[in-house]
C-alpha cells in the first residue's frame, strides 16, 4: 500500500487529496467524502498571517497520516501574463507546504505542468472529468482546484 498526497493551494482555501495505491492495484480517494477543504481562518488576513497557520495545518494532515510517502503540488502556472497578485500569493502557501513537508523528510514535487503527463491533449477546461474518470470527485465543494488536487496525487504514483 502507498499513500500519496496531492495539493492545490489558492489565496483563499487550499485543497488536497488523499490517494492510496493498494498491493492489488487499486486507487481509493481516501479524503473524498471527509476534510480536503481547508479554508484559512477568518481573522488571517494577509499571507503574514496564513503562512504560519498553513504550515501548521499540513503538519496536523500528517499527524493525521503519518504514511503519507510522497506529496506533488499542482502549482500556478507563471508568464505569459499569467501571473498576478493571486497566484503569487499561492506560490508563498505552496512555500510553506514545501517547508513543513521538508521538515518531515518527505519526498516532494511542483509541478505546474501537471496535466501534460496525463496526455498532450488534456487541458485545465477537462481536469474535473480527467479527476473523475480517473479517481472520483468529492461530494461536496468539487470544483477544478480540487481536481487538481486529485490529479496531483494520481500523478504521483507515476513519479514512485
Amino acid at each position: 500500500m502507498t499513500k500519496v498526497l496531492g495539493i492545490r493551494t489558492a489565496p483563499s482555501v487550499v485543497r488536497y487529496a488523499i490517494l492510496v495505491k493498494n498491493d492489488n492495484g487499486t486507487i481509493d480517494f481516501v479524503n473524498a467524502n471527509s476534510e480536503n477543504k481547508i479554508d484559512f481562518p477568518a481573522d488571517c488576513h494577509t499571507a503574514i498571517q496564513k503562512l504560519p497557520w498553513l504550515s501548521n495545518e499540513v503538519g496536523r494532515i500528517f499527524r493525521q497520516n503519518p504514511d503519507i510517502s510522497h506529496v506533488l503540488i499542482k502549482a500556478s502556472e507563471f508568464g505569459r501574463g499569467r501571473e498576478s497578485a493571486a497566484s503569487r500569493e499561492a506560490a508563498y502557501y505552496d512555500a510553506a507546504i514545501i517547508t513543513q513537508v521538508g521538515l518531515l523528510s518527505t519526498p516532494i514535487q511542483i509541478d505546474v505542468r501537471l496535466y501534460r503527463g496525463l496526455g498532450a491533449n488534456i487541458k485545465r477546461e477537462n481536469v474535473k472529468s480527467i479527476a473523475e474518470n480517473y479517481i472520483g470527485r468529492t461530494e461536496k465543494y468539487w470544483n477544478e482546484q480540487m481536481a487538481d488536487a486529485v490529479v496531483a496525487a494520481f500523478c504521483c504514483f507515476k513519479e514512485i
